[in-house]
């Protein structure tokens, strides 16, 4: 059975207010959480086909550091439709 996983970005920076919203980087509870949600999806075997990531700055980070904790690499499409 096919199933589908959404993941949203993990917590972004607000710290430099005249960043445009698409590049805002992850802040500091982004960059500790982001991994354990990547090693939280392998613990429960949830290893995705592929990944449809919005191409802003916080979720290709976010994507980055969760698919670094998966057992097996999941190819990126990065959808400009998904910002």
């Amino acid at each position: 059975m096919r199933q589908l996983l959404i993941l949203r970005h993990a917590k972004s920076s607000w710290d430099d207010p005249k960043l445009a919203d698409f590049d805002r980087p992850l802040g500091p509870r982004g960059l500790k959480t982001a991994p354990l949600m990547g090693r939280e999806l392998s613990r429960r075997g949830w290893q995705p086909d592929l990944a449809l990531v919005s191409p802003a700055l916080r979720t290709r980070d976010t994507w980055r550091l969760v698919s670094r904790e998966l057992p097996k690499h999941v190819p990126a499409e990065f959808a400009e439709e998904l910002y």
